[in-house]
């Protein structure tokens, strides 16, 4: 019978190798799953008559080689055709791809591709296929370079005898703090593919989320550029026709047509510029929150002042703190590690204030939901509901419940933006027009009373 080789991961998480005689890996992992252990990784171990095979065609394998190498090498050249472009540039580029398989491709790993990913494994694993295995499929069959040399990065890692939490903590920037301890908590339970079904979940409610964000900000943005490129257009090449026309007849311009004509030349003199010196206004103040601490707080204050997107912004980081908290805490994590990790996720200084204090309310013994009625970001819906939880001993499902509801409220803040912003946007654009339109048709009719 087949002897195998494996490394199974015990309910408290710790690493355990040894080796099995089994019919097939199933089988190992089996007997394994008897004893309480969950399989990371398993191989079939040499049998001797394959050793010694092995090392008796050794010796001979070593120096009769070369001639026959040459021979090969000497008739190729009379033989062989010349390579066309195409498979030229075939091996081409499959040299610079296999250039370096140790340093790290460029690019990003989207949302999508990490929730696809995760949820992939949760189905493998629970087919019976063994962690090691479905972690080789991935990283062969996966079409992004990033994401396939992070996963050999973590199988490496895990074959070497780390958890596959601490393989994941390696690449933080792929496997977000978040990922890394509902992994961890998995391993710790012994639940690991419910742990990444889980995953999976929380990341594909995150890619809906954003979806909605995303969809309230590209139309009034769409409108917007639109609106500006057409006015350009019209200040810097319709109005100064007509005001060419207005300066020969000589005759005195309104006001509204002095404005417009003040405007025009102020456009085309490098006002043009305006709406891009206003697109790297904001751009800058992204980078400098990024680097200066006092100026992010005054940001993440005022930017959940917004009139129209502020509600949106703060509706959108209490959802996705609400999420990774209720995820968390459901997986069995510890209320003071699910914070904290909770925390990271939020992005937002002025409501990571309101979480540290949460943290230490809890930390004191006098819970959430205290903090939660004295905030004036929270809801005080929110506030009733975790109290309640907290009498009843049901916090995850609670919290649960809070984020899909508030899923459907940022669905409908979204709607109502949008359903406000289509007719502003259309009022604004018929003000400048109308505004643009007065200002070159005052003079015509001026000029015809004047001629009658």
């Amino acid at each position: 019978m087949p002897k195998f080789s494996y490394i199974a991961s015990t309910a408290k998480g710790d690493s355990v190798r040894g080796t099995l005689d089994a019919p097939s890996k199933n089988d190992v992992a089996k007997v394994l799953g008897t004893k309480g252990l969950f399989m990371t990784s398993c191989k079939l171990e040499d049998t001797p008559m394959v050793s010694a095979a092995m090392t008796s065609a050794a010796p001979s394998a070593s120096m009769p080689e070369m001639p026959m190498l040459r021979s090969t090498a000497t008739v190729a050249p009379a033989t062989a055709t010349q390579p066309s472009f195409h498979q030229w540039w075939e091996s081409f580029t499959n040299k610079r791809n296999e250039q370096d398989p140790h340093r790290r491709p460029k690019g990003k790993v989207t949302l999508k591709e990490l929730a696809v990913l995760t949820r992939q494994l949760s189905i493998s694993i629970n087919a019976g296929m063994s962690f090691v295995e479905a972690l080789q499929g991935m990283a062969v069959n996966n079409k992004n370079p990033l994401m396939a040399y992070t996963l050999r990065r973590v199988l490496d890692d895990v074959l070497s005898g780390k958890k596959f939490s601490e393989a994941l903590a390696q690449c933080p920037d792929i496997f977000e703090t978040f990922y890394v301890s509902m992994a961890a908590a998995g391993e710790a339970g012994g639940f690991m593919p419910d742990a990444l079904n889980r995953i999976a979940e929380f990341l594909e409610k995150e890619m809906e989320l954003r979806g909605k964000i995303k969809s309230a900000m590209i139309y009034p943005v769409v409108i917007a550029s639109v609106a500006t490129i057409v006015v350009t257009g019209m200040m810097v090449y319709i109005v100064p026709t007509f005001v060419k026309v207005f300066k020969e007849m000589g005759a005195p311009l309104p006001g509204p047509t002095q404005l417009l004509v003040t405007i025009s030349d102020f456009t085309r003199h490098g006002g043009f510029l305006l709406p891009l010196a206003f697109v790297g206004l904001v751009m800058a103040m992204k980078r400098l929150r990024d680097r200066n601490e006092k100026f992010r707080v005054f940001y993440d204050s005022q930017v959940l002042k917004l009139p129209l997107f502020g509600k949106i912004t703060t509706l959108e980081i209490i959802t996705r703190f609400i999420r990774t908290l209720a995820s968390l805490a459901d997986n069995g994590v510890a209320i003071l590690l699910s914070l904290n990790v909770a925390r990271q996720v939020v992005g937002n200084r002025t409501i990571e204030k309101v979480v540290d204090e949460i943290y230490s309310s809890v930390q004191q013994g006098n819970g959430i939901s205290p903090v939660l009625y004295k905030s004036t970001h929270f809801p005080v819906l929110v506030a009733n509901m975790v109290a309640t939880g907290e009498k009843t001993g049901s916090i995850p499902e609670v919290l649960m419940k809070m984020a899909n509801y508030y899923d459907a409220e940022v669905g409908a803040a979204v709607r109502d933006l949008l359903t406000l912003m289509e007719p502003l946007l259309i009022v604004v654009m018929a003000v400048i027009v109308g505004f643009i339109v007065a200002g070159l048709m005052l003079p015509t009719f001026q000029m015809s009373s004047l001629v009658q």
